[in-house]
């Protein structure tokens, strides 16, 4: 039974000591901007945040500074005006006690992970809730309510104020230029990715490769980082194409292995048209992630893979390469941390066995350490490990024995 390994990248494959350090250095630009003193998201909290779903540091940064925003407004709101930039100006010039801010970051974030539809972002989530509990009993509502717009709308578009800071903080000033095509929104002289540190040893890198280069294992990421395009195809200056996912890759040496992240998914989406978020847990991603798997190690070019991943959801039946690759029993096996993910290839491996594929999964929860996630997670896996490593010999052995 052939194998088809996805991987995730953040807490699996590297340390996101960039992403960790972004939430709060993306908060703190907006603080400091403000003349606020106020605690920031700890790890602790951001480890809530991936706990109840909310994996996406554009939705967790907007979500917190309107968080902010709301508890400023509930203090003063003659600084209420639709523009955002506008709004900023005179709420640093109100000059505010920031001892009378009240941060609850864990829970803001948590009810919108909790709250949050099929198809739908946490930070939209957040938008619903407030504007039904919090709107109405704050002053200018109406104004208030286009700030919230501005900033949880769209977090994956440099428009969102918090994401454009965010990625300038991941990726320094000067990549942030060269990438998008824009000046960056604050000076960072190196991105906060350079710290990234890789979780995957050497030996685990050359098991996993040796296989790879064996047949024995077909392979991609499965990650909610930006990432490019399709081999070949444009990047528009979105932050969801920046080379993050590569990069991670290129860390613990396998940038040879397809990263299906998010410059992969909203190019699909921007071809064919689909309009909802197509990141974990939704089908697309998983679906994408196997089918580049499958064809990385068929040899078939990599956008009639992901074609036929968004056909077969649409149409409910085996397409284009898929119906070839349906002749094999396939094991999938998931190394991943968030629940998201490993709920989104759940409903890929039921989806594919109802379409006739024959398919089995199994799902390796990484938890480096008791806590909130590993106790969610361990109700999803069929093995807890600490660490990637822990389950390179079990992989090792599947992919030898079937």
């Amino acid at each position: 039974m052939p194998v088809a390994l996805l991987l995730d990248i953040d807490d699996v494959l590297v340390l996101p000591v960039g992403y960790k350090q972004g939430i709060p250095a993306t908060l703190g630009t907006f603080a400091r901007r403000l003349g606020w003193e106020i605690p920031l998201p700890t790890e602790m909290d951001i480890e809530w945040f991936e706990a109840s779903g909310v994996t996406s540091e554009w939705d967790s940064t907007a979500i917190c500074l309107a968080g902010l925003l709301l508890e400023a407004a509930r203090l003063d709101g003659q600084w209420i005006v639709p523009d955002f930039e506008e709004a900023m100006v005179r709420l640093a010039d109100r000059a505010l006690d920031s001892g009378q801010i009240r941060p609850d970051y864990v829970t803001w974030v948590r009810r919108a992970g909790e709250a949050a539809q099929p198809g739908e972002r946490p930070s939209q989530a957040a938008l619903r809730l407030w504007r039904r509990e919090a709107l109405p009993s704050l002053p200018r509502a109406e104004a208030l309510e286009t700030l919230l717009l501005h900033l949880l709308a769209d977090t994956h578009r440099l428009s969102c104020p918090t994401t454009a800071v965010f990625q300038a903080w991941m990726v320094g000033s000067r990549t942030y230029a060269e990438t998008y095509g824009r000046p960056a929104p604050v000076e960072v002289p190196q991105g906060l990715l350079e710290r990234d540190q890789p979780l995957l040893t050497r030996e685990g890198t050359r098991a996993l490769l040796d296989l790879w280069y064996e047949g024995r294992l077909a392979s991609a990421f499965y990650t909610s980082r930006p990432s490019q395009p399709p081999d070949g195809e444009r990047a528009p200056p979105l932050p969801v194409y920046s080379p993050e996912a590569e990069l991670a890759a290129r860390l613990v040496g396998l940038e040879d292995w397809r990263p299906v992240g998010l410059g992969r998914l909203f190019w699909l989406v921007e071809r064919v048209g689909l309009e909802e978020s197509p990141t974990k847990p939704h089908l697309l991603h998983s679906l994408a992630a196997f089918a580049a798997a499958l064809a990385s190690s068929d040899g078939i070019e990599e956008i009639p893979a992901l074609e036929a991943a968004y056909e077969t959801l649409i149409f409910n039946a085996l397409m284009g390469p898929l119906v070839k690759w349906a002749k094999l029993p396939w094991h999938v096996v998931l190394v991943e941390d968030s629940v998201k993910g490993i709920q989104g290839v759940f409903r890929m491996v039921r989806r594919l066995y109802e379409l006739g594929m024959s398919i089995r999964l199994t799902v390796f929860g990484v938890a480096p350490h008791p806590g909130p996630k590993a106790e969610v997670l361990e109700a999803y896996a069929d093995r807890m490990v600490p660490s990637v490593n822990d389950a390179i010999e079990e992989i090792a052995r599947l992919c030898r024995n079937g």
